[in-house]
């Protein structure tokens, strides 16, 4: 299993600079598929914005940060 790092929102609020760089394993949580290709992409948060990582799995399948946070929180990868 191909597992990657990926800098992203550390919060929904991140104030244009709070971010955390997380390990995921590179497949979709929801049908296993591999995940799409990392690219910079802007964070708005409601106030300011930053740049970090994001992707688009070829699935369709999106993955919103809270809950690639709590995947890294429990994947055993980021220790």
């Amino acid at each position: 299993m191909e597992v990657k790092e990926v800098e992203i929102p550390a919060c929904e609020k991140h104030e244009g600079f709070h971010r955390i760089k997380v390990k995921l394993n590179w497949t979709c949580p929801i049908c296993g598929e591999p995940r799409g290709d990392i690219k910079k992409v802007k964070s708005y948060d409601g106030s300011l914005w930053m740049i970090c990582d994001g992707w688009d799995n070829p699935c369709g399948h999106v993955d919103r940060y809270f809950k690639v946070i709590t995947e890294a929180k429990t994947n055993g990868l980021n220790v």
